[in-house]
């Protein structure tokens, strides 16, 4: 056998002497015993060389570790479950403070009694007229929505004055394709 195939199949020559003896004597128990008896030594130092390298590999990581605490699973349940409420709260003040609109607060100006004197009167302030507006009804009006779409905002009163206007009793016994009469203010 060439050295190179030796190397390769992880043999050296004392065991292929002593595979070499095992085929060419009688005493075939004698050898084979004592071939047996080669690799548990060989296998059995094998062994203790790995176990102490993991052993090594163990007091490094203890050492390595020495100040920590373990902790328990319900200890990072708690903390995850602390951490998630306050993260929740966060994220709900923020969502609030961004949905508040504004507030516009408008001042009227005071206006105090004064006397005039001469033949000029006041100018009296121009009342709205009001005039009413045609709207057919279509499929998925409500007499809510077709409010909103008059006045640009819920108002109970003028719900209730369109009610009254087209004698409506009941708000959901609307039909498509009804006409409604729609009181609208217009400024002069």
């Amino acid at each position: 056998m060439k050295g190179s195939t030796l190397h390769r199949s992880g043999l050296t020559r004392e065991k292929m002497g002593l595979l070499a003896s095992l085929t060419h004597t009688d005493k075939k128990q004698a050898t084979r015993a004592q071939l047996n008896q080669y690799y548990k030594t060989a296998k059995a130092q094998e062994l203790d060389l790995l176990w102490g390298g993991v052993q090594r590999g163990i007091q490094k990581v203890h050492s390595a570790t020495k100040g920590t605490i373990n902790k328990s699973p319900a200890t990072y349940l708690t903390i995850g479950f602390i951490a998630g409420v306050v993260f929740m709260c966060c994220i709900i003040l923020i969502v609030s403070i961004s949905t508040v609109a504004p507030k516009i607060v408008t001042e009227t100006p005071e206006t105090k009694n004064v006397a005039v004197i001469g033949t000029e009167t006041p100018t009296a302030k121009a009342e709205p007229v009001v005039t009413n507006e045609k709207y057919i009804i279509k499929k998925g009006d409500t007499i809510n929505g077709i409010a909103y779409r008059f006045y640009g905002k819920y108002d109970e009163a003028k719900i209730q004055e369109i009610m009254r206007i087209n004698q409506i009793t009941n708000p959901n016994n609307m039909r498509i394709g009804q006409e409604l009469l729609i009181p609208v203010s217009q400024e002069r």
